[in-house]
């Protein structure tokens, strides 16, 4: 398995935390941000990723909007949503605004290792 960049985008400051220990315990590198505007200019600064976890309920800019923009500036970059309140959400518009895979939290070690290996 090799080495992956991985941002992840969240409000919530716990759930920064247990994602980057969870994806340093797999093996990848993770830069956790708490905002989609702070993750759009680390972007457009030029920084790579292998992919994006992101949520969607975020003041401001939320996760819809964000993988609209990011998918602008880079269509082949992975985007996926994660987020406690998918019911609020309309499930062809996530899918609609280009999502690689849209998920529940919390999310399942099987559930991250599927958004890990898939095909990137």
């Amino acid at each position: 398995m090799s080495t992956k960049k991985i941002l992840v985008v969240d409000d919530n400051l716990s759930q920064l935390k247990l994602m980057k220990i969870l994806l340093g315990k797999l093996g990848h590198m993770t830069i956790t941000v708490d905002s989609a505007e702070e993750a759009e200019y680390l972007l457009r600064c030029g920084e790579h990723f292998s992919l994006i976890i992101t949520d969607l309920r975020m003041p401001w800019l939320n996760g819809l909007n964000f993988c609209r923009r990011v998918k602008i500036l880079n269509p082949d970059l992975k985007i996926y949503a994660l987020s406690g309140y998918l019911y609020n959400f309309d499930m062809n518009e996530l899918e609609d605004a280009g999502f690689d895979g849209i998920y529940q939290k919390p999310i399942s070690k099987s559930n991250l290792e599927e958004i890990l290996n898939a095909g990137i």
